[in-house]
């Protein structure tokens, strides 16, 4: 039998059948009530053959509701799960002729914000089920003008180049020896004379055995750049760390005189603060060649931390993140002084961790990829993928000993991590995993074994929707099983800190966004409420709370979650529930958007006595576009946040972290504050710490979580260490403005003389955002501006594209048309260009 003809023939039909091109163009774009925005989908069929009615579409979006309206018959687009939409016939689609073209006009309410915004994903499925990525898809992208015509009507702050250009006035360049010696800036310093460049010296580090981890990771640091031929001649550089008890837990002092370097702590965690301290004193390079030279800056430094909780926070679950870029980021977390690394394992889109005994979580859960039922792995949210062996963002997984590895690693960077497992909403992929073993359990008669960890019931028909537009997200609480899963995953993650030799003491529970509607026809919560008079329906929230708290506390673990475990309603409003203030349970105070009025939970729920870490979404939310560009990825539903944003945050004074409402409205101090909660001695007392966070819908590699991340990610660094701003204790409005812009120019002159250096050669580089310069015509002549000076601007005027070899900006230039300017790092890496009719 010739087996190669038949293939030869699947091929070449596979090829003709498989040619559907796409279009997608905005046509309308309503920033008034009613606001909405419509679009239009184009498909060519450019092979040769016609495609069977009955083919569908099937795509990701975040960003248009589930019930969109399409305008063209016979078609409509149905909602499935989360952002995975099929556009289908109303009966069945009709013949899709080859040449032909097919034009599919949609509504969906709010408008359109971001070119990142448009369909994604597409998979075309014929007649018969098979499938196929589009490949060749066209987006027409919107400019920062047209948007900027389309929002005239709002106040949104488009960033123009004469915008950008007014936002980074008073900048200027200063000399070096004004800044602080690193990131973040040390309570005190103090230069004491010309910094030492001294060659082929001996070196030694001598540490007491109680700060051995700190002694060798400082050895091991200056071996990789600092390779000398030794000069006998020359007296030696001894770095000596040493026990001070008087400092705090966290503190540290430098010392250097000279060719002796005393680094100064208390603790294991004091000592490494100040070796990271003194190598960021070290050249932006100095981990990246060889040299025979040292650096020894003539410097006194002591320094301490304004919170004992510093945290980034990194979500998995939707979109995954290989181990290589954990170990990466916690290395950075270590040297910028953060400690703890809150890590969210699981989600609707995913279950991130291997648990022994349940396998189903990752054999099922941790994969995505197409199918029509999502009977054997969850769907390919996020746009990850048709095939979950090829869906590097979709698919993915720790193993306990990849998990472990992470955990030690953290540990001798002095960082906790902290795991995540959502419940009692959020948990789509672990509810489908727990289904598919209990159906696999089932068939095998296995029926008390099935049954012993489910999460789901037969015959619940609550009708919910998700803040995720999930439906059957969240477990049932009235059923043992779902407990006798969460405490068989704490004794499993346990037993892989304690396998690791790291204690883990805090755990975090999710908790937020129950969606309304659930268990409202649960038989077994029916059965559960007739059987427990005193719990009503509207109670089993809290009752879920207290039974997972008591499962943690068995084995020692205090409970944390979001703000949510720590809230109740009282008529249409949030506040605080006290039934749990006295339990202690860690609250991450997140729902802060500027302008809804949520601005003070963090203070409200601190002051009703709970430990709370403030996570502002306003502020601290990087996955949030940089600004309102078009071309700016992210999400904008708490605003847009920038290193600014984040660096302007006052903790300890939380209305006067913004200038605008989200959409761009005054935001007026002193109004603000007559309504804002005041924080109690107690309260102030509860403010435990702050989290920068990124949850990942939209971010599909590492190197996009890095610029997420980088720079917006060192405003926040800054505020973590240093705590409120100085500028926030001046009498006046307008003193602290003035103060404000004094400070933030040193900060900005920091980052770009600095830090920008240093990340484009930590761990081979980090790939962070270039701003675009700020420029603005003036009576003939162009200005032009950056955000961070110290980063070079180059210009041309006959049109072309600025490169490392084009002009560098100074002074005014005359404006004859033509002109684009665009911001260099000292690398030689640029931005994105400003074009000047």
């Amino acid at each position: 039998m010739n087996k190669v003809l038949p293939l030869l023939l699947l091929f070449l039909y596979t090829q003709s059948w498989a040619q559907v091109n796409a279009k997608w163009e905005i046509l309308e774009n309503r920033f008034e009530s009613p606001e909405f925005h419509r679009a239009k989908l184009t498909l060519s069929n450019t092979g040769s053959s016609d495609l069977d009615a009955g083919w569908k579409l099937y795509f990701n979006s975040v960003f248009i509701s589930v019930n969109t309206q399409v305008q063209t018959e016979p078609f409509q687009i149905r909602h499935l799960q989360g952002d995975f939409f099929v556009l289908e016939g109303k009966n069945a689609s009709p013949v899709f002729k080859r040449g032909e073209e097919i034009s599919i006009t949609y509504q969906s309410r709010g408008p359109y914000l971001k070119n990142s915004y448009a369909p994604e994903g597409l998979i075309f499925q014929d007649a018969d089920g098979t499938h196929f990525e589009i490949k060749e898809y066209q987006v027409e992208a919107i400019s920062l003008d047209q948007f900027r015509e389309m929002a005239a009507s709002t106040p949104l702050p488009i960033p123009t180049a004469a915008r950008i250009y007014s936002q980074n006035e008073g900048l200027s360049l200063l000399p070096k020896e004004q800044l602080p010696p690193f990131l973040p800036t040390p309570k005190s310093w103090k230069y004491t004379g010309e910094t030492l460049k001294i060659k082929n010296a001996g070196l030694a580090v001598v540490g007491i055995p109680e700060f051995e981890e700190a002694s060798k990771f400082l050895l091991l640091a200056i071996k990789q750049g600092y390779k000398p031929t030794v000069n006998r001649a020359e007296a030696p550089i001894q770095i000596r760390i040493v026990k001070s008890s008087e400092l705090p837990v966290e503190g540290y002092k430098i010392s250097i005189a000279k060719r002796l370097v005393f680094i100064s702590a208390s603790s294991p965690k004091g000592a490494m603060y100040g070796v990271q301290s003194f190598l960021a004193m070290m050249p932006a390079d100095f981990s990246t060649r060889i040299t025979d030279e040292f650096i020894l800056p003539q410097v006194e430094i002591e320094d301490y931390p304004a919170y004992s909780y510093r945290g980034f926070f990194l979500d998995v679950a939707r979109n995954f993140q290989p181990k290589s870029q954990i170990l990466k980021l916690l290395d950075l977390m270590s040297i910028y002084k953060l400690n703890v690394f809150h890590f969210n394992l699981a989600n609707d889109e995913g279950w991130r961790l291997q648990i022994p005994g349940l396998p189903e979580l990752t054999e099922f859960g941790s994969k995505r990829g197409f199918s029509e039922d999502e009977s054997d792995f969850l769907w390919p949210y996020y746009a990850s993928g048709a095939d979950p062996k090829k869906s590097q963002a979709g698919s993915g997984f720790y193993t306990v000993s990849d998990f472990q590895e992470i955990l030690a690693y953290a540990k001798g960077l002095q960082i906790e991590v902290i795991p995540e497992f959502g419940v009692p909403a959020h948990s789509r992929a672990a509810i489908l995993a727990m289904e598919s073993r209990y159906s696999k359990l089932l068939k095998a008669g296995k029926t008390s074994e099935a049954l012993q960890y489910r999460l789901a019931e037969d015959d619940d028909q609550s009708k919910y929707l998700s803040a995720q537009n999930f439906r059957g997200n969240t477990v049932c609480v009235c059923q043992e099983s779902t407990y006798a899963f969460y405490e068989k995953l704490v004794l499993e993650v346990k037993a892989m800190y304690q396998n690791t030799g790291v204690e883990l003491k805090n755990w975090h529970t999710g908790g937020d966004e129950v969606p309304s509607g659930v268990w409202t026809a649960s038989p077994t919560c029916k059965d559960f409420l007739a059987k427990n008079p005193d719990i009503k329906l509207e109670d089993l929230n809290d009752y879920f709370r207290s039974r997972a708290a008591s499962i943690l506390k068995k084995y020692g673990l205090e409970m944390g979650g979001w703000e949510e475990i720590g809230q109740t309603h009282f008529g249409n409003s949030v506040v605080p529930n006290t039934k749990f203030a006295d339990q202690n349970w860690r609250l991450y105070a997140w729902n802060a958007v500027a302008g809804w009025g949520g601005e003070d939970m963090a203070y409200r729920l601190a002051n009703a006595g709970y430990p709370v870490v403030i996570c502002s979404s306003a502020n601290f939310y990087f996955d949030l576009a940089y600004d309102w560009d078009p071309n700016e990825r992210g999400h904008t539903w708490s605003g847009v946040t920038d290193m600014y944003q984040a660096w302007k945050t006052v903790p300890g004074k939380l209305y006067l972290s913004h200038d605008q409402t989200i959409e761009g409205k005054e935001w007026s101090w002193a109004s603000v504050q007559a309504s804002f909660t005041k924080l109690s001695p107690e309260g102030k007392k509860n403010i435990i710490g702050v989290s920068g966070q990124l949850w990942t819908e939209t971010v599909k590699s590492p190197e996009m979580l890095e610029y997420y991340l980088f720079p917006k990610m060192l405003g926040y660094i800054e505020r973590a260490w240093v705590g409120d701003p100085a500028w926030s204790d001046a009498e006046s409005e307008e003193e602290m403005k003035t103060k404000r812009l004094v400070e933030w120019n040193v900060f900005a002159n920091l980052i770009g003389q600095k830090e920008i250096p240093r990340l484009e050669k930590l761990r081979g580089g980090f790939n962070h955002r270039i701003p675009k310069s700020g420029v603005m015509v003036k009576d003939g002549m162009i200005y032009a501006n950056v955000q961070t000076p110290g980063l070079v601007i180059r210009y041309t005027q006959d049109g072309s594209e600025p490169s490392e070899s084009s002009a560098i900006y100074s002074n005014p230039i005359p404006h004859k048309g033509g002109e684009k300017f665009r911001v260099f790092t000292p690398s030689g890496n640029a931005g994105a260009s400003i074009f000047l009719d």
